[in-house]
């Protein structure tokens, strides 16, 4: 067995809000020297820098790289979606796209950079990664399990974006695969807080790093024989 550092929650410049230095190269790079041996890659809404964080990788055999997003349901709940390869999440982005606005303004879509891994500028994304996606929550979560993605409701304990901040509790119906808390609450306190919901879902810690300093002050950890996706859902099924 094996200690696997995780952050299943990390942001690159192809998300609005990220800084323009957190390029999919940077991240992984980053990622490595702060010793993880997993991240997933969840920009705002789409997959498109994470398959050159995979490449970027290659470079660093220890360190699995997968891709996910950060999707902003119609009630503005942020969920993240994880996946184990790039052609199912890719997948799940095209549909998305469908109900996703394009870009209101010429500024927002250079806020928006898809970078390669050799930090190479290919483009900007013409969809407004910022918005909403025309999709309720329980809509969203049916998608990603349609595309074989496991479903975590993102920090849980902010006062937005959040599913008890929009919603007040977590339905029934939602089938939320794990909960995550922001670096904002320790996580064995928030089992605590929150310990309605302690003993019916797996609580994870993600970073949410928008820029590189932000880069391994909350991660999860766990003990596992690699640090592959099935290892990774195994956890969470623990």
């Amino acid at each position: 067995m094996i200690l696997i550092k995780a952050d299943v929650h990390l942001h690159t410049c192809l998300s609005p809000c990220a800084e323009i230095t957190q390029s999919p190269k940077r991240v992984v790079q980053k990622a490595f020297e702060k010793g993880y041996n997993m991240i997933f890659i969840t920009d705002h809404n789409t997959t498109a820098n994470s398959i050159y964080a995979i490449k970027a990788a290659r470079e660093y055999p220890s360190l699995s790289v997968y891709p996910g997003m950060e999707i902003t349901s119609r009630e503005e709940i942020h969920v993240l979606s994880l996946f184990e390869n790039f052609t199912k999440a890719e997948q799940l982005q095209t549909e998305l796209n469908n109900y996703l606005p394009d870009v209101y303004f010429e500024k927002e879509k250079e806020q928006q950079i898809i970078a390669n891994e050799l930090d190479e500028v290919e483009g900007f994304y013409e969809k407004s990664l910022f918005s909403a996606v025309d999709l309720t929550i329980e809509e969203i979560l049916d998608l990603i399990h349609k595309y074989k993605g496991v479903a975590i409701a993102a920090h849980i304990d902010r006062q937005s974006f959040s599913v008890l901040s929009q919603l007040g509790s977590i339905p029934e119906n939602l089938k939320f695969d794990a909960l995550e808390v922001s670096p904002n609450t320790d996580l064995e306190k928030a089992k605590d807080i929150y310990k309605e919901y302690s003993t019916k879902y797996k609580f994870i810690s993600g970073s949410d790093a928008h820029s590189l300093e932000q880069m391994g002050k909350v991660y999860t950890e766990f003990y596992s024989e690699s640090n592959t996706y099935s290892d990774f859902i195994k956890f969470l099924n623990g």
